[in-house]
């Protein structure tokens, strides 16, 4: 799923990044074997996306970093990170920014662009093509839009986490992650940003 699908791309990349900036035999050995894992992931996530397009240049987390919501209702926001990065022939780049309040209720809304990279978009796709429905007492999980761009949102009522990841032009990833707020706040700090101007970014 999306959620889980996160931690595991942005792990590969870090763990990459960290491999190239260490030059021990170690560090380079490590970062083969991460290559080739990563490649054969890729070889499975292509069957998965045939007929995307191929791997750009990303946009510049500068750019990113002027789509995310500038202020949110009831929430500080605090500074707005980015990075632009490359693992090898891998490019990518993300923007985030984290809100706050005094009784501990907390948002994170990111921009990811990673540029046709077909394995990193696959878990998405799989989540969106396979129009998950599920709901219970406590949670629910399933496909959905977000202002007409494919999306998967994730509920739990205990701990009163909303997430949601919209798929924008085939390219740009939108995340928001609410804790401790309403069910379907994930989805309304998404719709803060313009998705639609978001999709043509990659254009320009």
């Amino acid at each position: 799923m999306p959620m889980v699908r996160r931690a595991t791309a942005s792990g590969i990349l870090l763990a990459l990044a960290a491999c190239v900036g260490d030059q021990s035999s170690e560090a380079a050995q490590a970062f083969s074997q991460l290559a080739k894992a990563a490649n054969q992931f890729a070889d499975q996530a292509q069957k998965l996306t045939s007929g995307a397009a191929k791997p750009v240049p990303p946009v510049s987390y500068k750019t990113l970093i002027d789509y995310l919501p500038r202020s949110v209702p009831g929430l500080k926001p605090g500074e707005p990170k980015g990075e632009t990065g490359s693992a090898g022939q891998w490019q990518y780049s993300q923007a985030k920014v984290e809100y706050t309040t005094a009784r501990g209720r907390r948002a994170e809304v990111g921009i990811h662009d990673y540029a046709f990279i077909p394995f990193l978009y696959a878990p998405y796709r799989m989540a969106l093509a396979m129009k998950v429905k599920r709901e219970g007492t406590d949670e629910f999980e399933r496909s959905t839009e977000v202002a007409g761009f494919p999306a998967f949102e994730q509920w739990n009522k205990g701990s009163r986490k909303s997430q949601v990841a919209v798929m924008v032009g085939e390219r740009f990833v939108v995340t928001a992650d609410g804790y401790g707020g309403a069910e379907g706040s994930a989805v309304e700090l998404a719709q803060r940003i313009d998705l639609a101007r978001l999709g043509k970014a990659g254009a320009q």
